[in-house]
């Protein structure tokens, strides 16, 4: 994979709970998959003003947030699934890193 190094933005409502559920997962799958980037954690306020590579939400937190920014956006309909994550994860990676 490219060189440069991804900025990946968790979102969820509070941004304590569920979001560092999303970027341990998310670290695990991208250290697999040798792709370098550093995952953040949100709340619907601060996430706003971000402009990350991708995003990962659930379709709840986005219709609050659509406006972000974000090169690339996954939608998770089970935030706990990895492998789901993985499978939406990689491929929006993907995509930002020949964006750039």
């Amino acid at each position: 994979m490219a060189n440069r190094r991804l900025s990946v933005l968790a979102v969820c409502g509070a941004g304590v709970g569920s979001s560092i559920m999303m970027k341990a997962n998310a670290d695990e799958v991208l250290e697999k998959h040798g792709i370098r980037a550093r995952v953040s954690t949100a709340d619907i306020t601060s996430a706003k003003g971000n402009t990350p590579d991708v995003l990962v939400t659930t379709m709840d937190i986005f219709q609050v947030i659509k406006d972000i920014k974000a090169g690339e956006v996954v939608i998770l309909n089970n935030m706990v699934s990895i492998k789901e994550l993985e499978e939406k994860l990689i491929p929006a990676c993907q995509k930002a890193m020949e964006k750039n």
